[in-house]
């Protein structure tokens, strides 16, 4: 009896389980078909174009409608987000608008040959494709809009790069001419140091739209112009009054009398003029001409696109005189007894107003020699010290006066 009860049930059992399964086959998971709207054509094979020297530029946003058909489980894993579609470009070998066929790509959960495409708004997608052009050394130049404020000037731009790569399809890439990093002046008071975008621009100057298939290499460069304190100083010569001539008597011109200059606000706050020179009139004996370069305090740059000065100097109102002084009448200081004059007398020269000239005398000119701390036994000669009256306002020019002298050699 109990044996008859297990058979019965095992019956029972198995055809609950083929009853199931017959309604899961032909009722729970039937072949369907189902439409999806906008799925993403993904395009493949751009590596491909690159090594023919090609690029894709247009058709990769693109998207499809379709009809699948298949198991109703496997549908149910399919949407605009899991399917997508695979359009292969890597036979195209030149420049070109091509129509390129696609086809469905399933996730992983869903094998490829369990659905089928039913229909689709199109079969095939379009691409254009171009010729791909990279140039490595694009020159970059700086443009400058504003004005510095009054007292400030800028020095030229340093970049850290001079060229940009740029690289993309060949009918854009090969207008470029150059890259223009634009810099605002405006309100600067110091030195400007940022990371800047820039701009290309085809020979004309004239900014070009590019597209975005165009790749910078590094889309900004780092822009560094110097700006300083500006400000105009007179030039000055130091002029040292002798020889009978004073400032009074001095012709001078200073080409150009002022120069430009920048710096920092502390090095220039109290730089007003600069001494260029310093002459001493007893040395001058006619008119002169110097070229001088300005020597600057430290932190001080010459502004002048000339950076060297002319300098012209002559007397007026002025006469020489030579007079001729007897060598007995030098007064000997430290005497040596076996050194003698080689000569009789030493002509001076003085210069001086006329009214001056004519009121001195020889008498007048004292002469000293000492003969043993100013005695060059090399040359030698003794260097004389001629002096004129207190009261003169002639002066000696030409010197310094030298005697020969002879060693007597004692008997």
């Amino acid at each position: 009896m109990m044996q008859r009860h297990k058979i019965l049930a095992f019956l029972l059992a198995l055809v609950v389980s083929i009853g199931l399964w017959v309604y899961a086959v032909t009722v729970v998971n039937p072949d369907d078909t189902t439409y999806i709207r906008d799925v993403r054509v993904r395009i493949v094979g751009t590596n491909e174009l690159r090594s023919d020297n090609l690029m894709l530029t247009g058709g990769e946003d693109q998207t499809v409608n379709v009809e699948i058909s298949g198991r109703r489980s496997d549908l149910k894993e399919l949407n605009n987000t899991t399917l997508e579609a695979i359009a292969d470009v890597s036979n195209i070998d030149s420049p070109g608008t091509y129509e390129v066929s696609w086809t469905l790509d399933p996730p992983s959960t869903v094998a490829s040959g369990d659905i089928s495409l039913v229909s689709a708004t199109s079969n095939k997608i379009t691409v254009q494709v171009s010729e791909y052009n990279e140039r490595p050394a694009i020159p970059v130049s700086v443009e400058y809009t504003g004005q510095l404020p009054d007292g400030y000037v800028r020095d030229q731009a340093i970049l850290n790069v001079e060229t940009v790569a740029v690289s993309g399809p060949a009918e854009e890439v090969n207008k470029i001419a150059n890259a223009i990093v634009t810099v605002d002046l405006t309100s600067a008071t110091e030195t400007i140091n940022d990371e800047m975008s820039y701009s290309l621009v085809d020979a004309d100057g004239e900014i070009l739209e590019l597209s975005s298939y165009v790749t910078l290499a590094s889309p900004t460069v780092r822009v560094s112009v110097p700006v300083s304190c500006y400000k105009q100083i007179d030039l000055v010569v130091d002029i040292l009054e002798g020889g009978g001539a004073t400032a009074k008597n001095v012709k001078l011109s200073i080409d150009p009398p002022t120069i430009g200059v920048s710096g920092t606000a502390e090095a220039l706050k109290d730089l007003d003029e600069l001494v260029i020179r310093e002459v001493d009139l007893s040395e001058i004996t006619g008119p002169q001409t110097w070229t001088v370069v300005p020597d600057l305090p430290a932190g001080v740059t010459n502004r002048a696109s000339e950076t060297s000065v002319t300098i012209t100097l002559r007397l007026t109102g002025l006469m020489t005189k030579r007079m001729t002084i007897p060598c007995a009448s030098i007064q000997r200081l430290n005497d040596v007894e076996t050194l003698n004059f080689g000569e009789q007398s030493v002509i001076i020269t003085v210069r001086g107003t006329s009214a001056e000239l004519d009121r001195l005398s020889e008498s007048d000119i004292k002469i000293t020699a000492d003969m043993t701390n100013d005695y060059d036994p090399a040359t030698k000669s003794v260097t004389l010290n001629v002096m004129l009256p207190e009261d003169s306002l002639a002066g000696v020019i030409g010197g310094p006066y030298m005697l020969q002298v002879i060693e007597v050699t004692e008997p």
